[in-house]
């Protein structure tokens, strides 16, 4: 109780510092959802560099899995379910530890230890504290949570780095049929965490206390947060299966270089952000109700997967016949 009395405590004291943080925090919790990340991979993908872009692209869904199950799995409140003197200017569903915002904006070091430069570090580090800070500032996480997505983060960041350079080499060592069925394997056993941990954690319910304190703010509803939760743990593979099948593919198509003039690098740019619009508007309309739990968890798989591969492979083989981008083969 004296941790999360202190929690409360900072958060009061960040929302009192004023209301003109408010549109800077929500600026950094903007960069921190997933369509944004999809924007600014893409951009480094198509435009500045490939090898970045896909290191980025792989990491960040792997990562969000891992935070989609820790949350079901520990099930533990935002601040304004359990203290009433929370502003809650946020108003998210699912559970609180550890932060998502948090544990996805280490996909930041990632591109630092990649880069290995100075100047990126500190952009990096401050875009990494300044999402997560944004998190408890909008009242939507404890600091804990935030300071513990950081932690799960850099564990999974170092996870990779050490294991990514021998799966890669693995990979190219063996025929296509096997890649592809190591991405699909991948994708399975995330699915099957998530799944496990739902039916392990199937009999537990809110407490009381948590929803009569959101109450004021949205409605919290057992079967919701499961929804949410497992739809997030199926979107994130759907991510990563379709950037890893489209990448193995794109290998096998030649690869592409980035290089161009400014103007060619910027249409690359509107025209595959525009597609991605385009594509994400039209399977929203397609979208069912979460309270379809298992057609909703299926559409965000597929919707995830269908960008995802369109990005990697579809888009830039796109740009090469449309020569805006030159293959390596």
């Amino acid at each position: 109780m004296c941790l999360q009395a202190l929690d409360i405590g900072l958060i009061q004291a960040l929302q009192n510092t004023g209301g003109w943080l408010k549109p800077v925090m929500e600026f950094f919790t903007a960069l921190g959802y997933p369509q944004a990340y999809m924007a600014i991979i893409a951009v480094v993908y198509w435009s500045l560099d490939r090898k970045l872009g896909l290191k980025m692209a792989i990491y960040l869904p792997l990562a969000s899995s891992i935070n989609s199950i820790l949350k079901f799995a520990i099930h533990a409140p935002r601040p304004y379910w359990v203290s009433t003197e929370i502003l809650a200017i946020h108003s998210p569903n699912g559970f609180g530890m550890p932060s998502g915002h948090a544990q996805a904006s280490t996909v930041w070091l990632l591109a630092s230890c990649f880069l290995r430069k100075k100047w990126f570090w500190t952009v990096a580090i401050l875009l990494t504290l300044c999402i997560g800070l944004s998190r408890a500032y909008l009242g939507v996480h404890f600091p804990t949570q935030v300071i513990a997505g950081w932690v799960a983060g850099i564990t999974v960041l170092i996870c990779f780095i050490r294991l990514e350079r021998v799966i890669s080499s693995w990979l190219k060592s063996h025929h296509l049929y096997r890649q592809l069925l190591f991405m699909l394997g991948t994708t399975f056993l995330i699915i099957l965490a998530g799944a496990i941990i739902l039916l392990i954690t199937r009999n537990w319910d809110l407490p009381a206390d948590w929803i009569w304190n959101a109450s004021s703010i949205q409605s919290l509803d057992t079967n919701l947060l499961r929804a949410y939760s497992m739809a997030s743990v199926a979107g994130n593979a759907g991510s990563f299966l379709g950037v890893s099948i489209g990448a193995v593919l794109m290998g096998k198509a030649g690869g592409f270089t980035v290089n161009g003039k400014w103007w060619v690098r910027l249409l690359r740019i509107v025209l595959g952000l525009a597609c991605m619009f385009l594509l994400y508007a039209g399977l929203q309309t397609i979208a069912p109700g979460e309270a379809n739990l298992s057609a909703y968890a299926i559409w965000r798989f597929m919707g995830f997967y269908v960008i995802s591969f369109s990005a990697v492979y579809i888009l830039p083989i796109l740009f090469v016949r449309l020569k805006l981008l030159k293959s390596d083969q």
